[in-house]
């Protein structure tokens, strides 16, 4: 088999049904723009709560008047405690610019933090479901301590939604992905009875079944990596247009989602997904002898 003799082929199968061709690639390209959308929220969700290290388990906000130094040599003695960090009312300030550079012109005029101090506990890795509610309240009744809250809850809460967001992705790729490679094989089956007869004289004339099917194998594959293509193209301007609009309209929540776009060997992942379901599509089609 010549290389030009198969690309030929292929491009002829798929100008004799360009509108088969044009629906699978669209098919393929729906198939893994949905799924590839939840892969890139989620992994932005999964950036936001790797970006703190040592997550926190309980905020303790101070009294103006307290010594944030003392209330943490206390709290640092339970061992259900890993390390405590002192925020400073400037330093509290400053964060909150960094989220949101909207609101930050909004208290540029104050003269004095409007933050209080705080303290940021995090829990040691042995220490059992539930010390972030009993650390919490033992801290209320600290002298200087003017409130008491636990995050582990809610962390704990924020890394089973990122994983279902990310198990949903999966889930609905695979699903879309079999729908993906149906439509892969229906069109290669009509592409298949539109060349019956030109496939019937080349065995008349002793070509191999790898001769007959290798360009209907390049066509699938092609379809596929196409399909894969225009479904990175469309998450690329979501991508795109969602930043533009947070550009324009911030937004501290929504803002969280649309952080970065996928990295390169994911984003290669999109129309490598593709061109494999074309391929597979293309051998469950000719996978008997016609």
């Amino acid at each position: 088999m010549k290389p030009r003799y198969v690309v030929g082929e292929a491009l002829s199968i798929a100008r004799s049904g360009r509108r088969q061709t044009a629906m699978a690639v669209l098919l393929i390209a729906l198939a893994l723009y949905v799924p590839g959308l939840l892969v890139l929220i989620s992994r932005n969700l999964a950036r936001l709560a790797a970006s703190e290290a040592e997550p926190v388990g309980v905020v303790v906000t101070l009294a103006p008047t307290a010594d944030p130094h003392a209330v943490a040599d206390r709290l640092a003695t339970d061992r259900r405690i890993a390390k405590v960090r002192i925020v400073s009312s400037a330093a509290a300030l400053e964060r909150f610019r960094s989220a949101y550079p909207d609101l930050a012109a909004a208290i540029s005029g104050l003269e004095e933090a409007p933050f209080p101090p705080s303290l940021e506990v995090m829990l040691a890795a042995s220490a059992p479901v539930g010390s972030g509610r009993a650390i919490a309240g033992a801290a209320r009744a600290l002298p200087g301590v003017d409130s008491a809250e636990s995050e582990e809850d809610f962390g704990r809460r924020f890394h089973d939604a990122v994983k279902l967001l990310r198990g949903a992705g999966i889930f609905l790729g695979a699903v879309l992905s079999i729908a993906a490679v149906l439509s892969v094989a229906s069109a290669v089956r009509l592409a298949l009875d539109l060349h019956r007869e030109e496939i019937e004289i080349m065995r008349l004339m002793g070509a191999t079944e790898a001769a007959i099917r290798a360009p209907f194998w390049l066509y699938a594959s092609a379809e596929g990596l196409a399909g894969g293509g225009v479904a990175l193209f469309l998450l690329y301007a979501t991508y795109r247009t969602a930043a533009a609009w947070l550009a324009r309209d911030p937004h501290p929540v929504i803002a969280v989602l649309w952080v970065r776009f996928l990295d390169l060997p994911t984003a290669l992942l999109v129309p490598l997904a593709g061109l494999v379901a074309g391929f597979v599509g293309s051998v469950l089609s000719l996978g008997r002898r016609d």
